[in-house]
């Protein structure tokens, strides 16, 4: 109470000070603060409508980029980025990088990939590269060594990715064949939703290790059930191989017509697929599945898959 009566002493001092204690002049430096008074509520009401409609544009701007109607997802052996008409010594991987930003995925889901090696070059990790030249998130997960570096699949995300984890998938005898590998990780899309998706790639030699990485694969992705999980892999086998029942105990085969896509000039086999489990099923609606032609930069063709989310 003290402060108040100061200050407003001081002030009244203040104006007849200024006014020369007159009350011509202390009416007329009175109106004047009302002017300044009423100009201040003016620019106040026209701040405050301005931030409320500023705050509301912002809102629906966000709710409009928050929205998410469908994903694009690829699956593509990539067969370490040497294309087949240039055989093993000639390394392309901007080819790859062109594939993937024509088709402009969410999601891709890479089998045969390198990181420092030396037939692919020892400076180059591929995975990382190719996230460079498409503006994609990455993780790369190894199956083996090979080539003095290490040899596995990999996935780019358009989304951020908020858990990674590589895991290996057996054989029965790691001298005859090769472990392979399944990445899997945890994206977070625009709407806040978090889907699973993963790249694995199964032996190419016999149904017996393909059985083991199925089981294997079932196994570790159950801890993954909650949320929709989708799968691009190349299962080196066609969809009548007995094998497909087992992974069918955990993952949709999505359609029932699969396309060819091995080898990629006239291909002959289907060997690569888009699985979904039980949630991804129900969350998504296949709206195209199909296969992309360039039969350049790989031997197997891309396979494309256009999910609308539900």
């Amino acid at each position: 109470m003290f402060k108040m009566k100061f200050f407003t002493i001081i002030f009244l001092s203040f104006i007849l000070q200024f006014t020369g204690g007159t009350t011509e002049n202390m009416l007329y430096f009175k109106t004047k603060i009302w002017r300044v008074r009423e100009l201040v509520v003016v620019v106040m009401i026209f701040l405050f409508f301005t931030t409320i409609s500023i705050t509301r544009a912002s809102v629906l701007t966000t709710g409009y980029q928050n929205r998410i109607d469908s994903l694009r997802i690829l699956s593509y052996n990539m067969r370490i980025a040497h294309p087949p008409s240039k055989g093993w010594r000639e390394v392309d991987l901007p080819a790859i990088a062109q594939v993937i930003n024509k088709a402009n995925p969410d999601f891709v889901a890479l089998q045969e990939v390198d990181a420092f090696t030396e037939r692919s070059g020892k400076k180059i990790h591929q995975a990382h590269e190719l996230a460079k030249m498409t503006g994609m998130y990455h993780f790369f997960a190894k199956a083996i060594d090979r080539s003095a570096g290490d040899y596995g699949v990999a996935i780019l995300s358009r989304y951020p990715l908020t858990e990674t984890k590589g895991y290996r998938l057996p054989v029965r005898d790691s001298i005859k064949n090769e472990i392979r590998a399944l990445a899997v990780v945890k994206a977070l899309l625009p709407n806040e939703e978090t889907i699973v998706f993963c790249s694995a790639h199964f032996d190419h030699l016999a149904n017996e290790d393909r059985l083991l990485q199925a089981e294997t694969m079932n196994v570790i992705l159950e801890k993954y059930s909650a949320n929709p999980v989708i799968i691009g892999v190349d299962l080196n086998m066609e969809p009548d191989n007995p094998v497909m029942k087992v992974i069918q105990k955990s993952f949709s085969l999505v359609v029932d017509d699969h396309p060819l896509t091995f080898p990629s000039v006239n291909p002959k086999r289907t060997i690569d697929y888009i699985l979904l489990n039980r949630i991804g099923k129900d969350k998504f609606d296949v709206v195209k599945y199909n296969t992309l032609k360039e039969d350049y930069a790989s031997d197997h063709l891309p396979l494309e898959v256009v999910l609308k989310i539900k």
